[in-house]
C-alpha cells in the first residue's frame, strides 16, 4: 500500500492504558519498530500540566493492527484490550 493510500486509512484503537504515560511508552516501542502509532490524549496532558494523567488510547493504522499487536507482545508490554 502506498503512502498516498494510507492517508485515508482509519485509525483503530488497539489498547487502552491506565495512563497516557504508559500509552506513550508503548507508542514509542511501536515507532522504534517502524509502526506509526498515536496517543490522542497526549496534547491534552501537555495543556493541563504534568499532574493530570488520564487513561491513554494507543492507535495505529488499521493495516498495521496485527503487526502492532505482535510487536507489543514481543516487547512484553501489558496490553489492555480496547472494547
Amino acid at each position: 500500500m502506498s503512502a498516498i493510500d494510507r492517508r485515508d486509512e482509519r485509525l483503530v484503537t488497539i489498547a487502552v492504558f491506565d495512563s497516557v504515560v504508559e500509552a506513550s511508552l508503548a507508542s514509542g516501542a511501536l515507532e522504534a519498530a517502524g509502526i506509526r502509532a498515536f496517543v490522542p490524549e497526549e496534547p491534552s496532558v501537555r495543556l493541563r500540566g504534568t499532574y493530570f494523567f488520564p487513561a491513554g488510547r494507543l492507535q495505529v493504522l488499521e493495516s498495521d493492527r496485527e503487526s502492532a499487536m505482535i510487536e507489543l507482545r514481543r516487547c512484553q508490554i501489558r496490553i489492555v484490550e480496547s472494547e
